[in-house]
């Protein structure tokens, strides 16, 4: 069994021991079990899921991920059960942030309104996915 914790800014939002987790990061989706190597990483917006159960997992958006041999913390910026993700505000942001993309002016705020962009779709992906926990 490895500890799995998912920390944002507001909090503690899952805390237990699971036999694999699955997270995405930038380098694309990885595995976990217990004895894994050290590891620290980015993560970006997706679903952690915990031993293959997609259906039971928590959307997460940008953040870090630090593994050790027994534990997992992931450190991002927000974390929802499917059934949380406000699919009306998510299409707001994705729509939004479309526009702002075409008249964006430098490559940082090409960079900013594309994470926006990223996380929305993912969130509203998941959304479209999973249903409505």
């Amino acid at each position: 069994m490895i500890k799995v914790e998912i920390v944002t800014p507001k909090g503690l939002a899952f805390s237990k021991e699971v036999n694999a987790v699955n997270i995405p990061t930038a380098e694309g989706e990885i595995g976990v079990l217990e004895k894994h190597m050290y590891l620290m990483t980015l993560l970006k917006p997706g679903l952690v899921y915990f031993d293959g159960k997609t259906e039971e997992g928590i959307a997460v958006t940008y953040g870090f991920v630090d593994v050790t041999p027994d534990k997992v913390i992931i450190l991002s910026e927000e974390a929802y059960t499917i059934g949380e993700i406000d699919v009306g505000k998510e299409k707001e942001t994705f729509d939004r942030s479309v526009k702002r993309l075409a008249t964006a002016q430098t490559m940082e705020e090409i960079e900013e309104i594309s994470k926006q962009l990223e996380r929305a779709r993912m969130l509203l992906e998941l959304v479209e996915r999973f249903g409505r926990a």
